[in-house]
């Protein structure tokens, strides 16, 4: 990053030129005169900073809390260590776990530097810096304790997370911790962080790009959220909330959020910023594996069967527009080229699923849709259904529902449907810059609170927030809670619905002691495939990478 440069080079011209008598080169000064002022303590922030950005850290971060869940498919098998992160067959030596580890370790232990040599209480803007730190150790130990400590639910005084390090000494290896541990601490982080934040904000231009009172606050309310403390979940989502300085994107503002510098984005609250000129954002970046835009991409990730039905079912739904089918295209009457598309069980002993295509023509003397099967021409047949015309076909006695769609690309049998949610930033394909935090969770999060706490009326007015700005119809006005479904359940569907591809789904599932169904096309089925994933399943957290247990012999791994 530029200002990284920039202000490492002021602090070895400031080392060199303030006093002629104390000529220290800069890679010599000791770590109390480097973080004793706020030009070192923002040059070593900046450093830590950057460490998210970084494909060794947001890629596994992404990878684990979205390909960990319902909300994707992948279309082929692949070398590449996230695929064991997508089908739960997890090995010792997953490369992108173990950079992760390393990363989030690494910038813990600049935290620890900062927060243990400043000075508290010189200046405000000093103060504010610390702050920054302790969010910063906070984001990463929350990460750590997501993947390789058990959902917060299940016994977290027993469970173990990660290794609590809370200072700079190499030589202090410590064992690994109960989640409950490294819990409180990520808690203490956040509210010490809020309340240092407190005096001097950062310019308004800069208050979504860097940690500040606000993130605090709303990181808190989702760690409390996992901690099912649901009164202080709310509360801190609330204060977010009534903090007046965000607000949610409206109409065509929303669809394109993905595509506006964090900057100047009214709902971000927290995200990593990512440079034009500087950072790697063509094939590695995140959206690569979501998308090729451009002919930039691999685009082998895509929105999953059951993801696509829950946002398809209106149309009208403006987050369908983060979804972006690949049509093949039409005839030469200009007409859509067509298809009918089903799913088909093609292994009952583990209910694997795979996407069947037929291409279809319209006859023109009957205007019947026809398809062409083992040298034969069947009918597509119709039915209208509360308004709605529904499609099918026959095989034999049995009746198939079946959709009638433009046709698409295929890979390997699987339809493309590209998801556009972390690309395109400032016109450019795979630039995105990864958010962490926006206000549309904290009305989710608070949602989800009330709705276990029993304040039914509150959560679905939170949910209706999101869906007025979704311009779908309202709960309790336009339409009823489906039969068969609590609050609680409308709270969740929602969240999915909003929070798709933002690296929280598969958190969401397992906290709430719900079972992942995998029951829908996707190479998730290959090998020996966990269709429905349980939330007390050992593969639900992750092997501790096997070259840290080689450097750290007192670690005990998961079974």
């Amino acid at each position: 990053m530029k200002k990284i440069k920039i202000l490492i080079i002021a602090i070895v011209t400031l080392a060199i030129h303030a006093c002629d008598i104390d000529r220290t080169p800069f890679q010599d000064l000791t770590d109390e005169v480097v973080f004793s002022d706020e030009l070192g303590l923002e040059a070593a922030s900046l450093g830590t900073y950057a460490i998210l950005k970084q494909n060794t850290f947001m890629r596994p971060y992404h990878f684990h809390g979205e390909y960990g869940g319902d909300n994707i498919a992948l279309s082929g098998a692949t070398t590449d260590h996230l695929y064991f992160m997508y089908n739960f067959q997890h090995v010792p030596n997953n490369y992108h776990l173990n950079s992760l580890w390393v990363d989030s370790y690494r910038g813990i232990i600049n935290c620890n530097k900062i927060i243990e040599h400043a000075v508290r209480g010189e200046t405000a803007r000093m103060d504010h810096i610390i702050g920054e730190n302790y969010y910063l150790r906070a984001f990463f130990y929350f990460t750590l304790v997501n993947i390789w400590g058990r959902p917060y639910p299940q016994d977290p005084h027993t469970n173990l997370g990660v290794p609590l390090k809370t200072d700079a000494d190499r030589e202090n290896i410590p064992p690994r911790a109960t989640v409950a541990e490294v819990y409180d601490l990520i808690v203490a982080d956040l509210l010490e962080a809020a309340d240092m934040m407190s005096e001097l904000p950062r310019p308004e231009s800069e208050r979504r790009i860097y940690a500040s009172q606000e993130a605090a606050w709303a990181l808190l309310s989702r760690v409390y959220l996992y901690m099912e403390d649901n009164e202080n979940a709310a509360h801190f989502a609330s204060k977010v909330i009534d903090s007046g300085r965000f607000s949610l994107l409206q109409g065509e503002a929303f669809t394109l959020y993905p595509t506006f510098v964090p900057e100047n984005n009214t709902e971000t609250i927290f995200a990593c910023r990512s440079l034009m000129d500087e950072d790697d954002y063509h094939w590695f970046a995140v959206g690569g594996m979501y998308a090729r835009i451009d002919g930039v991409g691999w685009g082998e990730m895509y929105a999953s069967q059951p993801y696509r039905d829950l946002v398809g079912r209106y149309p009208e739904d403006l987050r369908n527009a983060f979804i972006d089918p690949q049509y093949v295209g039409n005839d030469a009457d200009g007409n859509p080229l067509m298809w009918i598309i089903y799913i088909e069980t093609h292994n009952p002993a583990i209910e694997a699923k795979m996407f069947v295509t037929h291409n279809v023509y319209q006859n023109p003397d009957t205007g019947v849709w026809e398809y062409e099967h083992n040298g034969e021409i069947h009918p597509v047949y119709e039915e209208v259904v509360d308004g709605e015309t529904l499609y099918y076909i026959m095989q034999g006695n049995t009746q198939i529902h079946v959709d009638l769609e433009p046709r698409m690309l295929l890979r390997n049998g699987y339809p493309l449907y590209y998801v556009l949610k972390c690309s395109n930033q400032e016109g450019q394909p795979q630039l995105w810059s990864p958010v962490i935090s926006r206000l549309a969770e904290m009305y989710l999060n608070r949602a989800e609170a009330n709705a276990k706490m029993g304040n039914d009326a509150a959560a679905i007015d939170d949910v209706n927030v999101i869906r007025q700005r979704a311009g779908i119809p309202l709960y309790g006005s336009d339409i009823d809670i489906p039969a068969g479904m609590s609050v609680l359940d409308v709270v969740l569907e929602e969240r999915q619905l909003e929070l798709a591809y933002e690296a929280q789904r598969r958190y969401d599932i397992f906290r709430n002691n719900l079972t992942l169904d995998r029951r829908y096309p996707g190479t998730h089925d290959r090998g020996n495939a966990l269709m429905m994933v349980p939330p007390d399943h050992p593969r639900v957290v992750e092997f501790i990478p096997e070259a840290q247990l080689l450097a750290q012999p007192n670690l005990v791994n998961n079974p």
